[in-house]
């Protein structure tokens, strides 16, 4: 599993990648981004505008409400709540579950989708069920390949076709709707709109008793027709006719009801109750896993951190010492070695010509003839020794640069 978590402002631009598994995204109110997967691949680019999430797995998303999303592809199922900015969302290859959203506009959905209360929706084919429950602005969806359940929409509402059947109630705005099946259609028409609603089957209308509407009929036969309200008569052998409900006004609602099986036009309740309402009622929206908590400290956590502590503390005091007794055991050699050569030096001084320098109480021949054959040249032990004379304030600093002077013209 992958976690990260990145700062954004309030309203960020986020673009999604092609996701291959499942997709979960829920607005929160910090300047945060958290992302989640099950995967081994989790990358946000953060250097540009937009921000770019991609993964190799399942995806869980925190975002800011305002956030701005684009989400390029989902392989499995997709679940979207509380977001205020708008949402771009395209192909689904599984079910699509949106709860609390501003305006979306989506590509193909290929299993069912969900929608309550969202903003302006634009879609292009949704190939099982669709259910809508509060929307906020346009409803305009190219394709239902199933049925279509839909309630409280403020705005227009336009379905191109519809697979299967149809229930529509509570729409505030102008309906263009069509479906291959049965249509339930409840509405309060409003002056100047135009409802146009076609059925491939039954056709039942609902309004309420002191409706002012003209309706526009359209069967295949004469007995498929009836309006059940008070002082309507239908004219015999009628299968295209214009039926007044109410008073007639200037402006007044229209309504285009055309259906090849059965058409009701009624006020009563009975008719309608007994409409199919293609939703189930069973809403749930499957809850994003929680931010995992941080696990608490353990009780001996602090009483652990000191003895690592302690035993670091004491390894290091071992590699001291080791490093000081080899450095002295160098600089013993080294004394030794040049006590050995001033006593060399010394005999070759009793058979010839030499040349000594004197630097407190130590007496080193750098005779210009050099050293007998055999002997070993200036090293850099020689050198350590003055330094570390020098060191020890055995010699000053202007006797240490006469001897290493020495040692180098030597």
């Amino acid at each position: 599993m992958r976690q990260q978590t990145v700062t954004v402002s309030s309203t960020p631009n986020v673009v999604i990648e092609s996701i291959p598994g499942d997709l979960r995204v829920a607005g929160w109110d910090r300047s945060e981004i958290m992302v989640k997967t099950d995967g081994d691949t989790l990358e946000i680019a953060t250097g540009a505008d937009p921000i770019v999430i991609s993964c190799d797995e399942d995806l869980i998303m925190y975002a800011p409400r305002g956030a701005k999303l684009n989400i390029e592809k989902v392989a499995g199922d997709a679940i979207l709540q509380a977001l205020n900015g708008p949402v771009t969302l395209g192909p689904v290859a599984g079910d699509l579950t949106m709860n609390d959203l501003g305006p979306v506009s989506m590509d193909t959905i290929s299993g069912d989708a969900s929608l309550r209360n969202i903003g302006a929706l634009n879609a292009e084919t949704i190939n099982g069920d669709f259910t809508l429950r509060g929307g906020h602005g346009v409803c305009a969806i190219d394709k239902v390949g199933g049925d279509g359940s839909i309630r409280d929409v403020d705005g227009m509402l336009t379905i191109e076709n519809v697979g299967s059947d149809l229930y529509v109630r509570n729409v505030h705005g102008a309906v263009t709707v069509k479906a291959g099946a049965d249509v339930a259609f409840y509405i309060s028409p409003v002056a100047g709109q135009i409802y146009d609603v076609t059925a491939g089957d039954d056709l039942i209308v609902r309004l309420s008793p002191d409706t002012n509407v003209k309706l526009h009929l359209t069967v295949k036969t004469p007995e498929s027709i009836q309006v059940d309200f008070p002082g309507i008569e239908i004219p015999e052998g009628c299968t295209t006719c214009d039926v007044i409900i109410g008073e007639q006004k200037e402006g007044m609602a229209e309504m285009l009801l055309t259906a090849k099986g059965d058409l009701l036009v009624t006020s009563q309740a009975d008719p309608w109750e007994s409409a199919a309402d293609f939703d189930s009622g069973n809403w749930h929206i499957p809850p994003i896993p929680p931010i995992p908590p941080i696990p608490p400290l353990p009780p001996d956590f602090s009483e652990r951190i000191n003895r690592r502590v302690q035993a670091s503390m004491e390894r290091a005091q071992v590699h001291i010492e080791a490093a000081s007794r080899r450095t002295e055991a160098k600089i013993q050699a080294a004394m030794r070695r040049a006590e050995m050569k001033a006593r060399a030096a010394e005999v070759r001084g009793r058979r010839g010509g030499h040349f000594n320098v004197n630097v407190g109480r130590w007496n080193w021949d750098i005779s210009p003839h050099g050293p007998a054959e055999g002997s070993e040249a200036v090293t850099d032990d020689e050198r350590l020794i003055i330094l570390h004379m020098l060191q020890e304030k055995k010699i000053s600093l202007a006797e240490a640069e006469k001897l290493l002077a020495a040692l180098e013209s030597k």
